[in-house]
């Protein structure tokens, strides 16, 4: 077999663009470091905080001058294209499956991904000039720490379904009531 040869050169934005294009539907793909990362499949618990941020985050009075999308791959840098489970970005049309204009990103944490998401992320999405907030929300207890750019991205830990996530850039507050329903967590003791 051998030992593999090292390809020394990063894998850039247009070669991953390329190469997630030819990976059938429903693999996550993000670029980290100029290395492709497949990321793991989600559980019910994480698709649900998922969709209830949505849902939270779409009551806001209209017509807000955001939306907030999942799926979609923050341009960081040529060679780091993270894909957060849920960022808000202007509400301009966008024709493509990433953006460099996120204003919020929000993770929900996975124990395979915990790591990446509290260090690197964090990080990389703070080199968007454009981002404002960062919430990494957890699964297994009703719990979320927000980093603001203003507080130069200190973590603001908030707990207990009475806790809201206080996000000024978009002039809201979701109660954490809405992030954690129908996930088993939204009864406490």
């Amino acid at each position: 077999m051998g030992v593999p040869r090292f390809n020394p050169n990063p894998m850039m934005a247009e070669e991953f663009f390329a190469f997630t294009a030819s990976r059938p539907d429903g693999e996550k793909w993000e670029l980290v470091e100029g290395e492709p990362v497949l990321s793991p499949g989600a559980n019910y618990v994480h698709q649900t905080i998922v969709g209830n941020l949505i849902i939270a985050l779409g009551r806001t009075a209209r017509p807000a001058p955001w939306i907030a999308i999942p799926g979609i791959g923050a341009e960081v840098s040529k060679t780091n294209i993270p894909i957060p489970d849920v960022l808000v970005r202007p509400a301009d049309l966008l024709n493509d499956w990433k953006c460099d204009d996120m204003i919020v990103a929000f993770e929900v944490l996975s124990p395979s991904t915990a790591d990446r998401d509290l260090r690197w992320k964090r990080k990389a999405y703070a080199w968007l000039a454009s981002l404002r907030h960062y919430v990494v929300v957890a699964q297994d207890a009703v719990e979320a720490v927000i980093y603001d750019r203003t507080s130069g991205f200190a973590e603001q830990r908030i707990e207990g379904l009475g806790a809201k996530l206080d996000l000024p850039a978009l002039d809201i507050a979701v109660p954490l009531e809405d992030v954690y329903r129908h996930t088993g967590l939204d009864r406490e003791p």
